[in-house]
């Protein structure tokens, strides 16, 4: 790996990926809904001669993968490029978002951009790659029922891959810092959903119905029971109330309350054990308090596992591009992401490169009116992925 010419390509692709960011940051697209933004990775990838592309996955024209190189060890890098549906953005930006209630609130236009600088790149690279690249772009990484991840796989991203990176910016992160964990990264994110049916009646004749919202009520105040009273101490899980629907009049007592909520923990045992779990104490409840109860659970992201092989790579990659340390391994994340779909099928990594501590411009949260990409990063981004992969090409070679 040659450390200068690594940096120097990044360094000159910077003005240009930071130009492609805003672009994509102004025109936001929500999950299956990317065909502008697909368009404009597809503008830039043939504006550097690639030709080796396929677009569109899940039955549209959003997505594509594009393939650099010949022959194997095939390492994929994965880019998300989804928006979020967020009201409304709150930055005093020149390149903020145009779409209403649509905002890249999470940096999925910060790894699309820094995809294209690698593949600019890899292509300058192509005559000395020990191996092949394939660049993914994927859509609808938010959409938790309709993961881009699952459809790129069964659609056949992955045929004749050996290995896939991954990689996210993080707010309130030291700025240009590369942090990962090995094994388990993030916490599982899973979907529950329950109903709960009484008897309506007239709000003043409570004893004449079955109130399924107090029944509710006391559901939601046993499940936060499951953690502390039924899992062993050390054993992590998380158990949220997401929406709750009950009622249309202050004065009618409802025949339904729907409840849905998110379980997340970083240990499969335990996810297995959840469901039956939230089942049983809704039931008995409602039992007790004359309601029947419909539960239904839906399983969304596993963690992502971080192979460790993989991440030994990208801390030499990191430590020889930027200097010993410069590589973080931190504590799991309690978020998730579909990457972990690949991180199921091949030996992958997944890091985060930091935009900025608490107290800068761009430590707002992810998913917030506030979040703020550091443009700074994109350089970083692009580089240390183009020489993890390298690092992997060679180690697999």
């Amino acid at each position: 790996m040659n450390k200068e010419k690594i940096l120097a390509l990044a360094a000159a692709q910077e003005e240009h990926m930071v130009t492609v960011r805003h672009e994509l940051h102004k025109h936001p697209e929500m999950g299956w809904h990317e065909e502008r933004t697909t368009d404009v990775i597809e503008r830039e990838l043939r504006a550097l001669g690639l030709t080796r592309i396929r677009r569109g996955f899940g039955g549209t024209n959003c997505g594509l993968i594009c393939d650099i190189g010949e022959g194997r060890p095939r390492v994929a890098i994965r880019a998300d490029i989804d928006a979020l549906a967020v009201a409304y953005e709150d930055n005093d930006l020149p390149y903020k978002s145009e779409m209403p209630g649509v905002m890249h609130a999470c940096g999925h236009d910060a790894h699309a951009a820094s995809l294209l600088g690698a593949a600019a790149m890899f292509a300058q690279l192509a005559d000395e790659l020990p191996g092949s690249v394939r660049l993914m772009f994927q859509p609808s990484e938010e959409q938790a029922t309709t993961p881009g991840a699952k459809a790129f796989i069964a659609e056949g991203a992955l045929e004749d891959v050996d290995a896939v990176i991954g990689y996210h910016v993080r707010a309130g992160a030291p700025e240009g810092k590369i942090l990962y964990t090995p094994g388990p990264a993030t916490t599982s994110g899973d979907i529950w959903e329950l109903d709960i049916v009484g008897h309506g009646g007239h709000g003043s004749r409570p004893h004449e119905a079955v109130d399924p919202t107090v029944c509710a009520a006391q559901i939601i105040g046993a499940l936060q029971t499951i953690v502390s009273r039924e899992l062993p101490p050390g054993k992590f899980a998380v158990i949220s109330i997401g929406t709750l629907k009950s009622g249309s009049a202050v004065n009618v007592i409802p025949d339904k309350c729907e409840i849905t909520g998110n379980i997340r923990t970083t240990d499969p045992a335990v996810r297995d054990t959840l469901p039956e779990r939230i089942s049983r104490i809704a039931k008995g409840i409602g039992e007790a308090m004359r309601c029947t109860t419909e539960f239904r659970f839906i399983p969304v992201y596993p963690s992502i596992i971080n192979d460790i092989a993989m991440g030994k790579l990208l801390e030499t990659a990191g430590d020889e591009l930027y200097g010993a340390g410069s590589v973080q391994q931190v504590p799991i994340s309690n978020g998730s992401d579909d990457f972990n779909f690949y991180s199921t099928v091949l030996p992958s990594v997944y890091f985060n490169v930091g935009m900025g501590e608490p107290g800068t411009p761009y430590a707002g949260p992810h998913h917030s009116p506030q979040f703020r990409t550091n443009d700074a990063i994109l350089k970083v981004c692009a580089a240390t992925v183009v020489a993890t992969t390298l690092k992997a090409m060679e180690a697999k070679k």
